[in-house]
């Protein structure tokens, strides 16, 4: 997520508050005031005080992924390794996909982050040609390669890929994909136009601070709305050939405010970056947050970060059912489909369970069952909720509790949505990738 820059003297001039047009829907900024977000607050700490722990059934093991994350590598970040698996450890994560922008200086497979790094599990990619690639060696000529030519010599050398950033690629359609993202904060955060117009304003993020520092996760949750376009997309991809589902962080830790004094009071207001924004009075910024008397010139005196690497990884994971924490069999694994999104910033995933049962056993997400061997569905979560079973994009079946139990009538790619009531707002909680029906 690419910071909004300041505008000048215009941009800083803007109300510190939007009217509310009429018959307009909520959004991010309806939801960032300290009442609502609070609510939230609170109804996070519930479900984790009433959230049930499950033992996962099968032969697998659970292991929380981010993909689509950047570090100081790609050029519009900062983030240093040591900070970010820190950060990967508080929020929970188990292995770090990451998808650095490529440039000539560096080769992202060979001189990216690989390895076991203090228990998280680092694998190097890139985000590239509108998708997220994670060669096996390297791939020195993929600038030259078009889409679909880099996902064939990716897959060519047993790597994976994913479509990136469906809105801007709705109508792609690429042989031997291994799935596409199913929700992206970034686009996320792109339809909050209001958000963006403020975040222009620094003497709004200044206001904005007692907010987001009194619950950062779910202030940053505020832009979070269902990914219908994504999940629509994605249940048409399906049906073409077996995508598998996954969720991108889109993580950068680079949209934040920092505000240095200057000499002459003056102070320097830049970006998370630290690339200037601009120069103020300092007695304006005064106005809104307090300045030390005893300041020096050279002094921070104020600094907000909206995305913090702990709170980006953590709003969203890839849940994913492996056999051990290695490359090889996660990478199994997302190839397979056996895999769901969870949205941890509600409450903890770990533990849901969706497969297929039928007198041969169980099947696993991402697996083929056969309409005539009368396969059941059954789900299980850590919390009761509102189950949704798709077939081919459209709502088949609907049930309240903390399991499903739901007989397939026709062939298709059955997928599984999990929603809670959050402070009164109905959210996603759990997006399962497909089960397919022949």
């Amino acid at each position: 997520m690419t910071f909004v820059r300041a505008v000048g003297i215009g941009g800083m001039a803007m109300s510190l508050g939007l009217a509310f047009a009429a018959g307009r829907s909520e959004d991010a900024i309806d939801r960032l005031t300290p009442e609502k977000v609070a609510a939230v607050h609170a109804a996070v700490e519930s479900f984790a005080d009433t959230r049930e722990s499950l033992e996962r059934p099968g032969p697998f093991h659970e292991y929380r992924c981010n993909l689509h994350v950047h570090s100081a590598f790609s050029h519009d970040s900062r983030g240093r390794i040591d900070d970010i698996v820190a950060a990967a450890k508080r929020a929970g994560t188990d292995a770090i996909l990451f998808t650095e922008h490529p440039a000539d200086h560096y080769d992202f497979v060979a001189d990216g982050h690989t390895g076991l790094v203090n228990g998280v599990l680092l694998v190097p990619g890139a985000e590239a040609k509108g998708l997220l690639v994670y060669p096996r060696e390297p791939v020195r000529e993929h600038a030259a390669l078009e889409s679909q030519d880099l996902v064939r010599r990716v897959r060519s050398r047993e790597g994976m890929s994913f479509l990136s950033h469906l809105e801007e690629r709705m109508d792609w359609e690429l042989d031997g994909l291994t799935g596409c993202e199913i929700y992206n904060t970034h686009a996320d955060a792109k339809e909050e136009t209001r958000l963006y117009a403020l975040m222009k304003n620094p003497l709004w993020l200044v206001q904005a601070k007692k907010v987001l520092d009194a619950h950062p996760q779910e202030a940053l949750a505020a832009l979070f709305d269902y990914p219908a376009d994504y999940l629509k997309r994605f249940d048409e991809l399906c049906v073409t050939y077996p995508h598998t589902g996954v969720s991108a962080n889109d993580a950068h830790q680079n949209v934040g405010l920092r505000i240095t004094l200057l000499e002459g009071g003056k102070v320097r207001v830049a970006d998370a970056l630290d690339e200037e924004l601009t120069v103020l009075d300092a007695a304006i910024v005064a106005a809104f947050t307090p300045i030390a008397p005893d300041a020096k010139p050279g002094d921070l005196v104020f600094s907000l970060q909206l995305d913090p690497y702990q709170q980006s990884l953590r709003h969203v994971g890839t849940h994913v059912l492996a056999t051990e924490l290695t490359r090889d069999a996660i990478q199994e694994a997302l190839v397979a489909g056996r895999a769901f999104v969870g949205f941890d910033w509600i409450a903890d995933t770990r533990g849901f369970d969706l497969h297929a049962e039928d007198a041969s056993g169980r099947h696993e997400m991402g697996s083929r069952v056969r309409l005539a061997d009368k396969p059941l569905l059954v789900g299980r979560a850590p919390l009761a909720g509102h189950w949704k079973v798709f077939n081919r994009g459209e709502i088949v079946h609907e049930a309240d509790g903390e399991g499903l139990s739901f007989a397939p009538v026709g062939p298709g790619n059955h997928r599984v949505e999990l929603w809670l009531d959050v402070a009164g707002r109905p959210l996603p909680w759990v997006l399962a990738n497909p089960i397919y029906v022949e």
